[in-house]
């Protein structure tokens, strides 16, 4: 405690003299999409590849929305404003005849100061010049191509690497990984405007090989897709790999998904229908053709096709009349660094077939989407108890309605599916601005024990949209026009058991979080979640074993200075706590300092951080996102007891070629080990280097 003292009163006494020390700011493009890739990857577990989000946030400020001419469509792409609020947009636009400044915007019921500065970097006033004509000398002219190439390493010695006997490798080939322990990128991409793209990328990640054995081809994974947009009726065509979003996630979404947040009410999805896939994600994508068609001003048709590969574990049916091989689980890691994931590589087939019909008018729509999962093999499980109502066979079929109206001053959204087993979901919610301070948020979810589908990604607690009911109350409270209030709570419950909850469990959760924008240059916020839920006595397998509740807490407080153009200065203190009921109580505190420099006469730009963190265990562990090359995220886990710095480096040589350079390296203070298997270092200290090198033209 004495050695956390004298670091509150340095953190503090830091705080205090940055606030006081710098003047005038200017807003960077680059840090403002940083701010809100953070933001919203606070509101999801799921580890993602952020960089369609980045490109997208790149896209919006290279190429500002007209706010005076903007569809309802370009203004949910701005995927900070809910229905009302671009209803209200609308409304006013159609009443004063357009807007003239930013300023304006705040006399709009519900735009507030956090709103609009979230929304100014991607929107414009002025008058929009002729669109070019779509023709391959434009495309030639106006185009976009960007090249990146990356490469990194844990400098570390992992088991996983070090030297083994053949006698040894040859009886036990799973002890050693086939490849090195570099990760490479590579990703080529044109683009002209947001009507064509195509492009192509490879990834290999640690411990796989390149260009030898399983890979003589090069990279373990490549991607690739071509899509065209708004030509004629044919409103996007996408061939090679991309997503599919339709209404609430409850049916059919593949891409990127948010859930509840601590910053933000709003649980209405913002559905992109049919988009190509540029990310490394090896998983949840579609891989094959789809198109969507106007067939009228209000009627939208998507069609879609996808046949992919996907890594699992084989075995031979058990009946004495086959010789069946089925299999047990998908393996969603993409990696394959042994014999035994290389043999699990797309080990099965998938097919996907399906179609969405879309209707829109005045402020309502609904949609209708279905589709099938066919796969090659039978999914057959040895199923634990837990997993007694999971998918098994080999075809499934998921059909769901969606639906939404919006006004200035309320909106109300839902979907409702069900799949070939009779199981069924529902999730229906609604939003309120009660007045011109207040808005209150409610949303219904049940999702069946029975319910089955692969690619629902709903607001769900359990991770998964099935075997869960749910009640969510939010509300955000205006102060002035610089702070707010945002509080949820949600209580939910499992009518059937979970992994390691052996019977029917239920919980809840709060959420409070005060921001308050001093000004543009100074902001800060306190935030406090309170979780609690019931889990198992132990890990033990025995089913009649006694269930527990277990509560979890967090509280933070961040605050950002930006003196100037040069200097952007932020700090966090967390601290966290899991109390056990058979157990002691856990604790655990993080503690950082961020610096970000930029020379003024230099091309030159340095991102720092400094962490020191303490906690008893796993449970307490504190996430925190960082700064890291473009394209690439990092949301580490700071847990147990260490330091942790990083230092990230950006070195324009011109307006065409752009250099980073990444160093990050935690010590442990108490370990002699980092990991476990294969990634284990015998050290407490684990360092790592990323450079990465891009050129447009």
């Amino acid at each position: 405690m004495r050695y956390l003292y004298k670091i509150l009163i340095i953190y503090f006494a830091f705080v205090i003299a940055s606030v006081s020390a710098f003047a005038q700011e200017e807003v960077i493009a680059k840090e403002i999409i940083d701010q809100r890739i953070e933001e919203l990857s606070a509101k999801t577990d799921m580890e993602f590849d952020f960089s369609e989000l980045y490109d997208h946030f790149l896209y919006l400020y290279e190429n500002p929305i007209n706010i005076n001419i903007a569809t309802e469509e370009q203004l949910r792409s701005l995927l900070f404003l809910n229905e009302n609020q671009i209803i209200v947009l609308i409304d006013a636009r159609e009443k004063l005849g357009g807007f003239q400044t930013i300023y304006e915007l705040k006399y709009l019921d519900g735009f507030y100061t956090n709103i609009i500065l979230d929304i100014q970097p991607f929107i414009t006033f002025s008058i929009v010049e002729k669109k070019q004509k779509l023709s391959i000398d434009n495309m030639l002219k106006y185009g976009k191509n960007q090249v990146i190439t990356r490469y990194g390493r844990v400098l570390e010695q992992q088991v996983g690497y070090t030297s083994i006997s053949d006698k040894e490798l040859n009886e036990y080939p799973n002890r050693r990984y086939l490849g090195s322990k570099d990760k490479l990128y590579m990703r080529y991409r044109y683009k002209y405007r947001d009507i064509i793209s195509f492009g192509i990328l490879g990834d290999k990640d640690a411990g796989e090989e390149f260009f030898k054995g399983s890979n003589k081809q090069g990279f373990d994974f490549y991607s690739a897709h071509f899509f065209i947009k708004d030509i004629g009726k044919l409103k996007a065509l996408a061939l090679g790999d991309y997503h599919l979003e339709f209404g609430q996630g409850l049916t059919l979404w593949s891409g990127l998904a948010f859930g509840k947040s601590a910053t933000s009410i709003n649980l209405q999805r913002q559905a992109r229908g049919l988009r190509a896939n540029t990310s490394a994600n090896e998983v949840l994508f579609f891989r094959g053709a789809a198109a969507t068609i106007a067939i009228n001003k209000d009627i939208d048709l998507t069609a879609f096709y996808s046949n992919k590969g996907l890594d699992a574990g084989l075995n031979i049916k058990d009946t004495s009349n086959t010789d069946e091989l089925v299999f047990a689980t998908i393996q969603e890691s993409g990696m394959h660094r042994t014999p035994d994931e290389v043999a699990k590589k797309h080990a099965i087939n998938e097919q996907i077939i399906g179609a969405n019909i879309h209707y829109k008018k005045s402020g309502f729509r609904v949609g209708i989407t279905s589709f099938a999962t066919i796969f090659n093999k039978e999914l057959l499980k040895e199923t634990k108890p837990y997993q007694y109502y999971d998918f098994q066979g080999k075809q499934n079929l998921n059909t769901g309605i969606d639906a939404s109206y919006a006004t200035k001053y309320f909106s109300i959204f839902g979907e409702a599916a069900i799949s070939k087993n009779k199981g069924k979901a529902l999730i229906i919610g609604s939003l309120f601005n009660l007045n011109p301070r207040l808005s209150f948020t409610i949303l219904y979810r049940n999702y069946q024990k029975e319910y089955q589908n692969f690619y629902a990604i709903a607001i769900a607690e359990g991770g998964r949209a099935q075997n869960e009911e749910g009640l969510y109350l939010g509300t955000q409270i205006h102060i002035g026009t610089k702070s707010n209030f945002v509080l949820y709570y949600d209580i939910f419950k499992f009518p059937w058991l979970k992994y390691r909850i052996n019977t029917p469990s239920y919980g809840n959760e709060f959420s409070a979080q005060y921001m308050r924008m001093v000004n543009r240059k100074l902001n800060f916020y306190l935030r406090y979640k309170l979780e609690e839920k019931m889990l198992n006595s132990s890990d033990d397998v025995n089913i009649f074993q006694n269930v527990n509740t277990v509560t979890k807490s967090n509280f933070r407080f961040n605050i950002s200075y930006k003196p100037n153009s040069s200097i952007k200065l932020s700090s966090r203190l967390a601290f966290s706590t899991y109390n056990n009921e058979i157990l002691n109580k856990s604790n655990g505190y993080l503690i950082y300092q961020d610096i970000q420099y930029s020379f003024k006469k230099l091309p030159l730009k340095f991102s720092f951080r400094y962490a020191v963190f303490n906690t008893d265990d796993y449970d307490t562990r504190i996430y925190a996102y960082e700064h890291n090359v473009l394209y690439k995220f990092s949301v580490p886990a700071y847990m147990y007891q260490g330091q942790r710095y990083y230092v990230l480096m950006k070195y324009t040589m011109n307006k065409n070629l752009s250099f980073w350079l990444h160093y990050s390296q935690t010590f442990y203070t108490q370990r002699k080990t980092i990991s476990s298997g294969l990634e284990q270092i015998n050290g407490n200290t684990r360092s790592e280097i990323t450079a990465q090198l891009m050129w447009k033209f």
